[in-house]
């Protein structure tokens, strides 16, 4: 069986988000935040089944970390796990996303001495589409089209090869998608055009949910669940088997443990007191049954007071039924975008900030002479904000 014709094994692992962090909960031997080291678990785990299944490349379409200057955590998370793919002689090709990606050419980035510190990886985290060259036996033609170059005006050179298996790897939005939720700031999309229908695999990152978006494109989805969009999210990254060029891709999902996130039944508390607050909603967490989950409620129609006496109440009683809780009130949640029609575009901040206001104010939560003060600053404080902004991507283009 000539090379081109032997099936080539590839593990597709995106959105990582290393250096997440979120709750406030505290591991009690290291300290440290309990979800960030939830994220590096879950990569350590995927790297460690990638080498049980035999593979023959392993691509990263993009999002390693959660922030374009991550921390050392972070860091030695990754070249550790990533070190293990390298002495176990597997060509590793990483692109960058909207995350790790800085706006700012000019800014640095931490790629620029991963590459050092992991000789075996090719890094594809700038702003220019490039074609890494990997073992010639395998004859494959790999485009990797990071996320910095779909910012760009000039669409990319996405060009499949005659006679090869084509690969391409990008992060950003296909078009036409079924989007629940807000769109993140920073984001791109993928142009059809760069979805050329001939490559034989496209590897996809960005969506946190594994999906099939074209008949040669997959998402790998993430390998753990980050903010509350993420909560229907089956994390894992995808196994992929090539055969000759043409051939269709075979694509299976491989799940990944994570802590699950479960959003309570609403409860209406018009005319109940604290107590029974939180009675109804331990009643829920023990049918829940699940003591390792990240769980929400949302209590409507209680006073300020008294609801603010059954959180108290339920974060003494809920520690074992359940790892942490977040009340909330229809009036707190005004940054849930998934049930609002806001059009194309995200509105701007000041606009969300106005808006976030006056549902506070309608919900109960402020009252107008509070509300009035509350706003008047968040506004000065945005304005200051924003001409800081501007005053240092002025100073970066001099420079």
């Amino acid at each position: 069986m000539s090379e081109l014709n032997r099936p080539l094994r590839i593990a597709h692992i995106s959105d990582t988000h290393l250096g997440y962090r979120a709750l406030f909960r505290s591991d009690l031997v290291t300290g440290r935040n309990q979800r960030s080291l939830d994220i590096e678990h879950a990569y350590e785990t995927a790297v460690s089944d990638i080498l049980s299944r035999n593979v023959d490349l392993v691509i990263h379409s993009g999002d390693v970390f959660h922030h374009t200057r991550p921390s050392w955590p972070a860091l030695r998370c990754f070249i550790r796990q990533t070190r293990r793919l390298e002495e176990a002689g597997l060509p590793i090709i990483v692109i960058g996303g909207n995350h790790d990606t800085p706006r700012l050419r000019t800014s640095g980035s931490a790629y620029s001495v991963l590459d050092l510190a992991l000789p075996k990886t090719t890094f594809v985290t700038g702003y220019e589409e490039e074609f890494p060259t990997i073992d010639e036996s395998l004859s494959l033609h790999i485009v990797a089209v990071p996320h910095g170059k779909l910012a760009d005006s000039s669409p990319p050179y996405t060009q499949p090869e005659k006679g090869k298996r084509n690969i391409l790897i990008t992060h950003g939005l296909v078009p036409g998608m079924n989007l629940r939720g807000h769109r993140e700031p920073g984001e791109e999309e993928v142009s059809d055009s760069i979805l050329d229908a001939t490559f034989d695999y496209i590897a996809l990152g960005h969506f946190h949910v594994w999906s099939k978006e074209r008949h040669n494109a997959w998402y790998a989805g993430s390998t753990e669940r980050m903010g509350w969009g993420d909560e229907d999210v089956d994390p894992g990254y995808l196994i992929v088997q090539l055969g000759a060029p043409g051939e269709p891709p075979e694509v299976k999902h491989i799940p990944l443990p994570a802590r699950p996130m479960k959003t309570l039944k609403e409860l209406d508390a018009e005319s109940l007191d604290a107590r029974e607050i939180a009675d109804k909603v331990l009643a829920q967490l023990k049918k829940l049954n699940t003591p390792q989950a990240m769980a929400r409620i949302s209590i409507a129609k209680a006073h300020r007071p008294v609801r603010r006496e059954a959180e108290s109440i339920l974060r003494r009683e809920s520690a074992d039924l359940v790892w942490s809780l977040q009340v909330f009130s229809p009036a707190d949640s005004p940054f849930d975008f998934g049930d609002r029609e806001f059009g194309p575009e995200i509105p701007d901040i000041r606009t969300l900030f106005g808006q976030f206001v006056k549902e506070r104010t309608e919900g109960g939560a402020y009252d107008k002479a509070f509300a009035a003060d509350f706003q008047a600053r968040g506004d000065r404080a945005l304005d200051d904000a924003i001409r800081a902004a501007e005053a240092l991507i002025t100073e970066d283009s001099a420079a």
